[in-house]
């Protein structure tokens, strides 16, 4: 029985493709042995989509989970002060030239947050799983370093499954040094292709991002200290950008039809969104699922790390009353919303607390944003919760949202794509403002707070949120989304993830070309 290690850093923006590619895998070949290591909080998700691919594909074991020891990255961000710091300004500064400037020169240093000895700790207890499973393959999470650089250094066969775009790992190997002067840089919230105007700044951008990913500092002395520790080579998240390992696949939760226009290079293969299977909304939580059946729904959800702080929430609260306003004004038994009748209702999860932080305003009765709402509140056609039970995809997957508010990460694009939602981005850092690039370019949603970056205000957001869901465009987005969805799900990405993965297996052992 051949195994397969999936290993990637808990964060379920990473972690959701694993997730995907393991049920995909058994579905494919349910003799297929699935070990999976990350870091215990995303255990009970291991849990639960073992379960799911179990019950789908009967004969298949269970999985196996292997707790690494360590901080997960998030958490190593939160260690070092300064790259937290670096961290919080980035959702809540906007780029500017100097910001930005000051963003990629400790950019580098975000993406590989580990201190030296947790890096090794990890890398340690990696190497013990691996003798422990002596996998026949290890898929492994693009910006998981530790693991990365075991692999190369073990030589063991394995290949990269990144959430991450085509645009991350193929710009700088564009044709007629396209990453300078047509693609925006991560961070950059240029558009796309960059704007005459911008170029200089692009250019600039380029140079630095690539000057510090060569000489940072602290890169240099965690790449000494590893060798020291465990004679390896260093690999990161920019080694695979800029100078991938020659011989290993990239499987990337993209394709081209839904990226920026670019050449794909012969290491990438593009597998289309992977998505996570997931329990259906009526599994999970019926009174809810009562509730979204009542009508045409929007959904706010805006990712684990972004926050709002009261006066911007009350802004989206201006934004939203503008859409309802809006909706009743034009008798909504009436307005077209794809086929859904009802009255347009809302569902806002709303993050108020800063990493582990308590929560940093209140809401109910007697609060700022509360008495906003209060009608709305009082008839429930809007729900502001801090948790929703069910996974944000299977409220994209209910069949009554009708736009997804979300905040431009790559699952939360890409759930609400293969859903045939409509959404309105409303990015805060780094890849998220090509995403909401990439909704005004495939015309299925709209960049929400361009003005207003990295924050929302009801004069920006409100029109637009009219303008996808009830505007004249609104009808051909859902045409153009549902266009999206249906190729994308023809061919589902996971799919093609898995079959890449077992033909990688059929080649027998080895690992990187010389």
């Amino acid at each position: 029985m051949k195994k397969v290690l999936l290993a990637t850093t808990s964060e379920y923006g990473q972690a959701n493709v694993f997730l995907a590619a393991g049920h995909a895998l058994q579905a494919l070949d349910k003799d297929i042995q699935i070990h999976f290591t990350s870091f215990k909080p995303i255990s009970g998700d291991v849990l639960t989509s073992s379960e799911h691919s179990v019950k789908s594909s009967p004969g298949a074991e269970p999985w196996t989970f292997h707790p690494l020891s360590g901080l997960p990255f998030m958490d190593a961000i939160r260690a070092k002060e300064d790259v937290a710091k670096q961290l919080d300004d980035l959702m809540t500064k906007r780029p500017t030239f100097s910001f930005t400037m000051g963003m990629l020169r400790g950019l580098t240093a975000m993406l590989l947050p580990w201190r030296n000895s947790d890096y090794v700790e990890i890398y340690e207890s990696f190497v013990r799983v691996i003798d422990d499973v002596q996998p026949d393959i290890v898929v492994v999470d693009g910006l998981f370093s530790p693991a990365l650089t075991a692999c190369h250094h073990l030589k063991l066969k394995y290949i990269i499954l990144s959430p991450n775009t085509l645009k991350e790992f193929a710009a700088a190997l564009q044709p007629r040094a396209a990453v300078f002067w047509k693609f925006p840089v991560m961070g950059s919230a240029f558009g796309f292709p960059v704007p005459w105007r911008n170029i200089p700044a692009n250019i600039l951008y380029c140079l630095t991002q690539f000057y510090y990913a060569t000489t940072d500092a602290t890169i240099q002395a965690t790449k000494k200290f590893v060798k020291k520790e465990v004679g390896a080579d260093l690999i990161t998240f920019e080694n695979i950008m800029f100078r991938p390992p020659a011989g290993v696949k990239i499987l990337v939760s993209n394709r081209p039809e839904i990226d920026f226009p670019l050449v794909v290079p012969p290491h990438l293969t593009p597998c289309g969104p992977v998505i996570r299977p997931v329990p259906a909304v009526a599994d999970v939580d019926p009174e809810l699922n009562a509730w979204l059946s009542r009508g045409p729904t929007v959904f706010i959800s805006l990712g684990t790390h972004r926050y709002m702080e009261e006066d911007e929430a009350l802004e989206m609260v201006g934004a939203l009353k503008q859409l309802l306003s809006e909706a009743a004004s034009r008798n909504e038994e009436d307005v077209d919303l794809g086929g859904i009748s009802g009255k347009l209702q809302v569902l806002w999860k709303l993050k108020r607390g800063k990493g582990q932080e308590k929560v940093l305003f209140e809401l109910g009765p007697g609060t700022k944003v509360h008495a906003a709402l209060q009608a709305e509140l009082d008839a429930d056609r809007v729900r502001i919760v801090d948790w929703v039970k069910p996974q944000p995809s299977a409220v994209l997957q209910a069949g009554t949202v009708v736009c997804s508010v979300n905040h431009g990460g790559a699952n939360s694009f890409h759930d609400a794509l293969t859903s045939s939602v409509p959404q309105v981005l409303i990015p805060a850092w780094l890849d998220c403002y090509d995403f909401a690039n990439r909704a005004e370019i495939l015309g299925i949603g709209r960049w929400g707070n361009k003005k207003a970056l990295p924050h929302v205000t009801k004069a920006e957001l409100g029109p637009i949120l009219v303008d996808v869901v009830l505007g004249p465009r609104a009808s051909k987005m859902r045409a153009r989304v549902k266009e999206l969805a249906e190729l994308c799900t023809k061919t589902p990405g996971a799919t093609v993830a898995a079959a890449n993965i077992l033909d990688e297996l059929k080649k027998g052992t080895g690992g990187e070309s010389a």
